[in-house]
């Protein structure tokens, strides 16, 4: 080779691997280019708060990203693996506050105390607002992903959300050092993680492993109409309160979503259809479920206002059964809190906790935290603060075809006790998350002639309902009729309102401080000239 030649060749052979380093650079600034930075597009504000609340959240096509792959792993003790992947952001304003990650071919449990080697196929993550850019990194963000996932996304969320972080069914900001793993496996097991990236830990929780999300039921030709027109027509015979609901068009709901539910493809679908129709009626007894899942329906924001941790700290010593709460102040007023009226063997445990209040200056009965129950075990735990029988509300059933066709007034009455009668002067406690039965019992305790009510509304729904096997695993919650309180006024929607409204915010309540219940012993403790004052007898035998 002479010297001309093997200076071209060197020359060419350069120019070659120029080329080839620009082109590498060109392709890792293209992939550089391409990659989402989820922490820029999804900035926290919102913190792990004391006080538990949870919050809406929401998904649209916007919040779906294609990932190259997904890992985690926290030292030896837990490690996933997943390829490309698309992921589901749940959403409040915009912090993150769910995550629901799909491989396009299931992934694998690496190290684990119990699950490892299974094969995932969807991972539902609860984490921190300011976590979303650590856990999906941008180099594993590519673009903006497939919106068909949103379903199998909230599908996943309402089936798990109970489980990790959340109130009353929405979910909360966690610490910043919890996660939430929580797997569906190719095999059909549930493996569910708790981590604390802080201590290190990896607490594995084998109760939720026989409880994974049931597949989608698909239709065959004519299924979903056939289910569709059973639950329509339920409600047009049965529902009794069009007639305080003027704006809603039932046969024109009917005309919208019915072709929708001919074209549903499964279970799922057609349920979702449902309960988007009945959303309409913004009624909170009305809801629907898929397979022991709840369907996402009509919600309104509820403050509770209340702070259960608080009432050690204002009472003193409190006892604790399932459903009720009890102590008394070192000055002498009682506090019981009923938060169910769902078993019956709280009855006896009530009477037990108001024999302890003999010789009470006052009582606190605070129902604030109670969702409904039975209402007859209700009427049997008013008995005891009423001296002669009353009429505390009514009601009103469908009594024919049309909608404005209503049966006659139904009365509901209440009898006092037998046994006691507590005559010392009773706050009842209330607020936006007293609801149905237990609207009934403050309206009963509302009658008795010691009592005084404060707090705020109650949440405004009632509806004796009863339970639509639709078919397909689709669960429909139809209410029946109209209540009314004493006075005949419905209080749907708007609630039962105190005597006394004492107005707060979420942030009044914390584990030491609750303003309703430093409101009502106050008053108890500086009672006016027009409020009974209690006695050493404040517990009287009948005869």
């Amino acid at each position: 080779m002479t010297g001309r030649v093997f200076i071209r060749l060197m020359y060419q052979t350069g120019r070659v691997f120029c080329l080839c380093a620009a082109l590498i650079s060109l392709l890792q600034t293209s992939k550089m280019a391409s990659a989402e930075d989820l922490g820029r597009k999804y900035p926290a504000s919102l913190e792990y708060s004391k006080q538990p609340r949870g919050y809406d959240s929401t998904t649209t096509k916007e919040d779906v990203w294609s990932l190259n792959s997904f890992e985690f792993k926290l030292t030896d003790k837990f490690e996933i693996q997943l390829g490309p992947s698309q992921v589901v952001l749940g959403r409040h304003g915009r912090n993150v506050l769910w995550a629901a990650v799909f491989p396009e071919t299931p992934g694998e449990i690496v190290t684990a105390d119990a699950g490892k080697g299974e094969h995932v196929s969807s991972i539902w993550l609860r984490l921190h607002p300011a976590r979303v850019g650590e856990l999906f990194p941008a180099g594993t963000v590519t673009k903006q992903g497939d919106s068909k996932w949103i379903e199998q996304a909230v599908a996943l969320a309402r089936h798990k959300m109970r489980s990790s972080w959340h109130q009353g069914g929405k979910p909360m900001v966690p610490l910043r050092e919890s996660l939430i793993f929580d797997l569906e496996t190719k095999a059909g097991s549930r493996r569910f993680y708790a981590i604390d990236t802080r201590q290190q830990t990896v607490k594995y929780v084998d109760a939720f492993r026989q409880r994974a999300l049931a597949v989608a039921v698909p239709f065959k030709t004519g299924v979903g109409a056939e289910i569709f027109d059973k639950v329509w027509n339920a409600f047009d015979r049965e529902y009794a309160m069009f007639v305080i609901k003027p704006e809603v068009d039932w046969q024109k709901l009917r005309d919208q979503f019915r072709p929708q539910a001919v074209l549903a493809k499964n279970n799922r679908e057609l349920a979702n259809v449902l309960s988007e129709m009945l959303a309409h009626l913004k009624d909170l007894h009305v809801y629907v479920q898929v397979d022991g899942t709840y369907v996402k329906g009509f919600n309104r924001e509820r403050q509770f206002n209340a702070s259960p941790a608080a009432a050690a700290h204002l009472i003193g010593k409190i006892n604790q059964v399932k459903g009720m709460r009890w102590g008394r102040t070192e000055d002498d007023i009682g506090y019981i809190a009923v938060d169910s009226l769902s078993k019956e063997t709280l009855l006896n445990q009530f009477e037990t906790a108001l024999k302890q209040m003999q010789g009470t200056r006052g009582l606190v009965l605070d129902i604030r935290a109670n969702g409904g129950g039975a209402e007859p075990l209700g009427q049997k735990m008013a008995g005891y603060f009423l001296d002669q029988p009353c009429l505390y509300a009514t009601h009103q059933y469908r009594s024919g075809p049309k909608h404005d066709d209503l049966g006659s007034m139904q009365k509901r009455r209440l009898i006092p006790s037998q046994d006691w009668y507590y005559r010392g002067p009773v706050i009842v406690l209330q607020g936006e998350k007293t609801m149905s039965s237990a609207e009934a019992f403050a309206l009963m305790l509302a009658e008795c002639p010691t009592v005084t009510t404060m707090g705020d509304r109650t949440a405004g729904s009632s509806g004796n309902p009863r339970r639509i096997d639709a078919g397909a695993e689709i669960i429909v919650n139809l209410p029946r009729w109209i209540a009314y309180d004493a006075a005949g006024k419905p209080f749907d929607t708007v609630g039962v309102q105190p005597d006394i409204r004492v107005k707060t915010t979420p942030p009044d309540f914390t584990k030491s401080s609750d303003p309703v219940l430093s409101a009502a012993l106050q008053r108890l403790r500086n009672p006016t000239e027009n409020q009974p004052g209690g006695s050493e007898e404040t517990l009287i035998p009948r005869k």
